[in-house]
């Protein structure tokens, strides 16, 4: 089967690390498959520019924002 789509965290929430989600991004770009990252460990703590990572999704939480839990 081909795949259809790639999901990474953008960061670990556990060790730190954080990935090459623009290289990532413009290597599934080439194959013509999705890409999808969960930021919800970063948005809020470092620079996040959706324009910049390439992605076709992105998570994240709302509490990051300043919502209040569960939204």
């Amino acid at each position: 089967p081909e795949t259809i789509l790639v999901s990474i965290m953008h960061a670990n929430n556990e060790i730190g690390t954080i990935e090459p989600i623009p290289e990532i991004a413009a290597v599934c770009r080439e194959k013509g498959i999705m890409f999808h990252t969960d930021a919800v460990a970063t948005v809020g703590n470092i620079p996040v520019d959706v324009n910049e990572l390439n992605v076709d999704l992105l998570s994240l939480s709302g509490v990051s924002l300043g919502a209040p839990k569960g939204v």
